[in-house]
């Protein structure tokens, strides 16, 4: 009897070996560690989100230099986390699994134990970490897209304000400036026919500088569609070859007709999606220029060229 009961307990002992129990600890250390890491990484994006959006609306500055300065500290914190997580997964993970990996033999049963350990740890890390990490980068990097209906709205304001209030440097008669000019340009006045000069603000200066981004900010909605097909041509190529490859390993005839008529209908679709894409850049491009030209109508000719340029390239 009492043998017995040794053979049993010697049965456990020898289902986990002893270096078992620091593997678990090892793992669950790793995981609250990420978790911190992660609410860290929350914590900060949730803060400086909403400043850095301000901060790129209140920038006056062309180029936004104190804002890209900000956004630059931000990143480089959000970078810092990632770094920590990465040494601390080579020290705490891969060094732990190295030094037994070692010592266990790949044909003991334990040590799958070591493996188990070695992909939760990594999946965890990869995975769930870097899926993380990527959607917070994402969101940052989304307070660079300025919002230009608005400093559109501001330059138009602008005009409405000064467009009647130009006067004639020879006669001092009131001339209407009758649009948004881009450039010094030269204006008769309509009583004493003088030539004179008028000089656009910086504001309106800058809707040359932000006239094509406002008409891919219209116009987005298109280009997505055109994204998405041929987005689907690859993945239907990706599904069609998995098929290919399944039917390797398949000897019955019958499930071989069903996985070729699969794949006949992925190609058929994939060759629709590959006529298609073009047809949907093109309706985005000439959406995105008609709105180009209604923004700086002066421009027209210029951006008309570059749109016929554009079409043959497709």
């Amino acid at each position: 009897m009492f043998g017995l009961f040794n053979n049993k307990k010697n049965e456990k002992e020898e289902a986990f070996p002893e270096w078992y129990p620091e593997l678990q600890e090892s793992q669950q250390r790793w995981f609250t560690f990420l978790e911190k890491l992660e609410s860290k990484m929350e914590e900060l994006a949730t803060a400086a989100i909403p400043e850095l959006k301000q901060l790129l609306e209140d920038d006056d500055d062309f180029y936004k230099r104190t804002f890209h300065k900000v956004y630059s500290g931000v990143n480089g914190q959000l970078n810092n986390i990632r770094e920590k997580a990465r040494d601390t997964y080579e020290e705490k993970i891969n060094d732990v699994y190295y030094r037994y990996d070692s010592q266990v033999s790949v044909l003991s049963k334990h040590h799958s134990l070591l493996s188990d350990f070695r992909s939760a740890c990594g999946d965890r890390y990869h995975d769930e970490f870097e899926n993380k990490y990527d959607y917070w980068r994402k969101q940052i990097e989304k307070t660079q897209e300025r919002d230009l209906e608005i400093e559109y709205e501001k330059i138009l304001n602008e005009f409405e304000t000064i467009k009647d209030k130009f006067n004639c440097t020879q006669c001092s008669g009131n001339i209407t400036i009758e649009k948004i000019f881009l450039i010094e340009t030269y204006i008769t006045c309509p009583y004493c026919q003088t030539q004179n000069t008028f000089a656009p603000s910086t504001q309106g200066r800058n809707l040359q500088n932000i006239a094509r981004g406002l008409a891919e900010q219209r116009t987005a909605h298109l280009y997505e569609e055109f994204e998405t097909e041929n987005d689907k041509e690859r993945d239907l190529y990706h599904q069609r070859h998995e098929l290919s490859l399944s039917k390797i390993r398949e000897s019955d005839k019958k499930v071989l007709s069903e996985i070729q008529a699969k794949m006949d209908e992925l190609e058929e679709q994939r060759q629709f999606a590959i006529k298609n894409a073009p047809k949907l850049k093109q309706i985005y491009l000439r959406a995105m220029y008609d709105e180009w030209n209604k923004i700086t109508p002066d421009l027209k000719e210029h951006n008309e060229k570059m749109y016929q340029n554009q079409l043959h390239s497709l």
